[in-house]
């Protein structure tokens, strides 16, 4: 039985720790996830994955799994009814590859059949022949001149600019100057809960899609035009979401169960083994940073110039806003007079880039908390005190220009940890 604290429900929740409302049927085991879930007549699904990160489809021969007993459908590019195109915000991404694979992470063809290790081999009969072709694996290459296209465009998608005050002045004031390149890696999300997800169509032919999503609407509106539906008659259903941290805010298993759902008639669960969720979903983007940041002998920062390029992989996701955001916050939480950021949102055939807790500014983090240690260190100031001289006050300015105002809590955290510190006689060391 949960019990609830009223005095510290009068007192507000800051400062307490509430139980969790889930937190029972979670740790019992009560819950039922989307991969959990059965129908009667339910048929399981698989999927063919790229063999190549770039390369193009010569021909797909799918006769071989379609004769496998127990096999009720194989679908390829030419079995999707709608444009085959989806995307949260450009609509890149194919649904069944179709020409041409731009990574690893390309759905080439889908299986439903009576059982798991059915569709399995099913899918282990499909054969494709690939034309391979070059690809680009850095941002360096994907950049070069003359360097192998991801899609149509150029692999620069995207560059956005941040300027406040004047960075040559800024400099110019300067009394030490440190500049470095940062390299992040890419990550990976790695709920504890796989993709999944359940797909019917009901007596009033809806199609019925039970998924562990954080975005159904969303989700919707690239589902139907893919299905051949109309909106009303797709019907998303978020079931409870054994994690997702930005990874299930893409399309995942939700349009190749509903396309099979619909073409077999019965209900089609589909659901990725931790291998497929590693690879062939969104992953935090790797980022390369060149920073440059300059403060006077007093502490004071003068000026901040950063180059921020962001690996998204061959399709966008959200990808352009994460890197977009990563400029706007390239200072931190501190006031720069001076400031000027250049972002760049590159294409490439690794994995693909897309939300993730932080959304942009964990990448960028790195850069600007290394470049306050070592701007401290060498002016000879600790570095919580350089902190608290150059953190945002109220009255004062971020680097778009916003005034920010007494909900500015950066000031008082520093503080708090100064005095933690300085209580259990912990030091910084220089």
């Amino acid at each position: 039985m949960i019990t609830v604290d009223t005095k510290a429900a009068e007192q507000g929740l800051i400062g307490t720790s509430p139980p969790r409302l889930d937190a029972w049927e979670k740790v019992t085991g009560r819950v039922v996830y989307a991969g959990d879930m059965t129908m009667p007549g339910m048929l399981h699904a698989k999927i063919l994955w790229s063999a190549h990160a770039h390369a193009l489809i010569r021909s797909i021969d799918t006769s071989a799994a379609r004769a496998l007993p127990g096999v009720h459908a194989v679908l390829t590019h030419a079995d999707v009814p709608g444009p085959n195109r989806y995307g949260v915000a450009v609509l890149d991404q194919r649904v069944l590859a179709q020409d041409k694979v731009r990574s690893f992470a390309d759905a080439v063809a889908i299986v439903a059949a009576d059982s798991e290790e059915i569709a399995r081999e099913a899918v282990e009969r499909i054969v494709v022949e690939y034309e391979p072709l070059p690809g680009v694996f850095t941002i360096e290459d994907a950049l070069a001149p003359g360097a192998p296209r991801v899609n149509d465009a150029d692999n620069l998608f995207q560059h956005t600019t941040v300027r406040k005050g004047n960075i040559a002045e800024g400099f110019a004031q300067a009394d030490l100057i440190i500049e470095h390149t940062y390299r992040t890696h890419s990550m990976d999300h790695m709920p504890m809960e796989p993709e999944a997800g359940l797909a019917y169509v009901d007596s009033m032919g809806v199609l019925n899609i039970l998924t562990a999503t954080q975005y159904p609407f969303r989700d919707r509106r690239q589902i139907a035009p893919n299905v051949g539906l109309a909106m009303n008659k797709v019907r998303v259903v978020m079931t409870p979401v054994g994690g997702g941290f930005g990874r299930k805010d893409d399309i995942t298993t939700e349009i190749h169960a509903g396309l099979l759902a619909l073409k077999t008639g019965r209900p089609v669960r589909l659901v990725y083994t931790r291998e497929e969720s590693l690879f062939a979903l969104t992953k935090r983007h790797p980022f390369t940073i060149h920073y440059k940041s300059g403060a006077r002998s007093d502490g004071r920062l003068t000026a901040v110039e950063a180059s921020i390029y962001g690996d998204s992989g061959p399709y966008l996701s959200l990808g352009m806003y994460v890197i977009k955001k990563a400029g706007i916050h390239a200072t931190g939480p501190y006031y720069v007079p001076n400031v000027k950021v250049d972002t760049y949102t590159v294409t490439t055939n690794n994995l693909i880039g897309g939300a993730m807790r932080g959304f942009g500014v964990l990448q960028i983090a790195v850069a600007h908390e290394s470049q306050m240690d070592m701007l401290a260190r060498g002016l000879g100031i600790s570095p919580v005190e350089f902190r608290l001289i150059n953190c945002l006050k109220p009255g004062l300015t971020t680097a778009t220009g916003q005034v920010v105002n007494e909900g500015t809590g950066i000031g008082a955290t520093l503080l708090r940890i100064r005095d933690y510190m300085s209580q259990h006689g912990l030091e910084w060391s220089r």
